[in-house]
């Protein structure tokens, strides 16, 4: 049984994932993203505020949004479930936690280094046996909160889920899986620590088997026709209630008492586990089955949770957040009041949006003043690309933009601490990495590249990749320094409309208002203006 939370037609995989994605993470800060969906602030029952950190909520969030979606179709299938979820936190904090729980007791049997028990031993027929229950009882409490608010569901995924839970584990399959459960739980209870049911009480099985006499009156053709147990009420299991019990027993016809005979008991003890291990044999398939799907369903809700984490931390930050809209045009990028999330969450103040209409433009531009807002405006276009071709909600007002296959960043690194190669030579090794893997629909964010030798230099290089991405039909947003290459790029595209130039607005008397704004090249970076500010006139 599939889960599909995040795709419709197949489970998720890490196919098809970022070229260097630690590049990315590391480039547009994504990390603060994984630990605000890492932070658990649910409330849960009795109206208690319950705040914890769960890594494995962020690492979920990482991988997924480390594998992007590629049309319009699968980004508003995931954006409808999340938006169940978004009105059903405590449902879906509830079905992360029946996850966990289940795959957290498994683990404490070994299910990773199977080492409880050889195969075919009583032991490990034990521990199967458990996981069994285990597994049973997790997918009951599922399919249990599911039922309480299927009337409310409004996304196809969360039903269907529901509609197969409910085919599965249809009523009259509940009543033969758990008559099966609870006839073989016996050998459990008994063998494995003697599990009682109440002070008085233990379990006890009831086999009845058909069988035929062979030569030398030996026993042949088994068949095993009743499987079945009994709660048997004693003050102690081996006391005079069960001596009492076992004499009546061996005056019963047809039924072999194991009343003061070591070796009768013996044999019956071993019958006992041929007929589980028989039994059991029948549910391995089972087991396989509801493994699979605790895997995928734990690690699929865990993204879903941590998301409502991640808007729980934008709205502690006042960030107004949207569901974005995908588009299937080329070069489409469209935004109000569109924040940088990162930033926000670091400094837990109040930040500056911007709002700009870039659709057709496959070059961007971007120069100004110094600590202008520059590389927090290209990264807030990231990671909303990012969020968005993930299936989350985006820090903006409004947010429309293409879909691209590929999102590539490249910005200024310090030198290796090894000294092995200058920092031009790395950068430019991590360009000649980028190209190979790019494609048409690409979209590529340059910051400060090739900064790291002189103007001249920096300027010719930047002009002839730039060059060649553009004409690739790859698009571009770059934020530079570098003034000749900007102001060569402006003349020669005067009349190309699929190029843009933005600066980070400058007040006469100074004042950065940290808003990216259309305007060509400026050829000063005010860096003057900034010294005098720190260190005086």
């Amino acid at each position: 049984m599939n889960v599909n939370l995040l795709y419709k037609d197949r489970e998720w995989s890490s196919a098809g994932s970022y070229f260097d994605y630690n590049s990315v993470t590391k480039d547009l800060g994504l990390k603060a993203i994984f630990n605000a969906a890492s932070t658990d602030s649910i409330t849960r029952m009795g109206g208690t505020a319950v705040t914890s950190f769960d890594p494995y909520l962020g690492l979920s969030v990482k991988r997924v949004m480390g594998v992007p979606l590629k049309t319009k179709e699968e980004i508003g299938y995931r954006q409808e479930i999340m938006q169940d979820c978004f009105k059903k936190q405590s449902m879906t904090d509830s079905l992360y936690r029946i996850s966990k729980t289940v795959l957290d007791e498994w683990e404490k049997l070994g299910r990773k280094n199977n080492s409880i028990g050889e195969i075919g031993t009583k032991a490990k027929l034990i521990t199967d046996l458990k996981v069994l229950k285990l597994l049973y009882d997790g997918i009951a409490l599922i399919k249990k909160i599911f039922s309480e608010n299927a009337e409310t569901l409004q996304s196809e995924g969360l039903k269907s889920l529901y509609d197969r839970l409910e085919n599965e584990f249809s009523e009259e399959k509940t009543e033969q899986l758990e008559a099966l459960i609870d006839s073989v739980s016996f050998f459990a209870d008994i063998y494995g620590n003697s599990r009682e049911l109440d002070s008085f009480s233990v379990r006890v099985p009831r086999i009845k088997i058909e069988c035929g006499l062979m030569d030398g009156l030996k026993i042949g053709d088994l068949k095993l026709d009743e499987l079945e147990t009994v709660v048997m009420k004693y003050n102690k299991q081996y006391g005079i209630g069960s001596r009492v019990k076992g004499k009546i027993s061996s005056l019963t016809p047809g039924v072999i008492s194991l009343y003061k005979d070591q070796a009768i008991q013996e044999d019956a003890e071993a019958i006992e586990f041929l007929v589980v291990s028989h039994v059991y044999s029948y549910c391995t398939s089972f087991v396989s089955m509801l493994g699979a799907f605790f895997d995928q369903f734990h690690f699929q809700i865990a993204f879903y949770l941590g998301a409502i984490n991640f808007k729980a931390a934008l709205q502690n930050c006042k960030i107004e957040f949207c569901f974005p809209v995908a588009e299937d045009a080329e070069d489409c990028l469209e935004y109000d009041e569109l924040k940088e999330p990162v930033l926000s969450m670091e400094i837990k103040g109040k930040t500056v949006g911007n709002t700009g209409r870039l659709s057709g433009k496959q070059l961007v531009v971007i120069t100004g003043a110094n600590q202008g807002g520059k590389s927090t405006f290209l990264r807030s276009l990231g990671v909303s690309q990012l969020l968005m071709q993930c299936g989350m909600v985006v820090p903006a007002k409004r947010f429309k933009s293409s879909i691209h296959t590929s999102v590539f960043t490249h910005f200024t690194r310090r030198e290796d601490s090894a000294m092995n190669s200058g920092r031009l030579d790395e950068e430019l090794r991590r360009m000649d990495r980028i190209v190979s893997n790019l494609d048409k629909d690409s979209l590529i964010l340059l910051n400060e590249s090739f900064a790291t030798t002189t103007e001249k230099d920096g300027s010719r290089i930047a002009y002839g990749i730039i060059k060649a991405l553009k004409e690739h039909g790859v698009r571009i947003y770059t934020v530079t320094h570098l003034l000749s290459f900007a102001q060569q790029t402006y003349k020669e595209s005067a009349s190309d409309e699929k190029v843009c130039f933005m600066c980070a607005e400058h007040l006469d008397n100074g004042k950065r208002t940290y808003k990216i704004i259309p305007h060509e090249p400026e050829m000063t970076s005010f860096g003057l203006e900034l010294y005098d500010e720190v260190l005086g006139s």
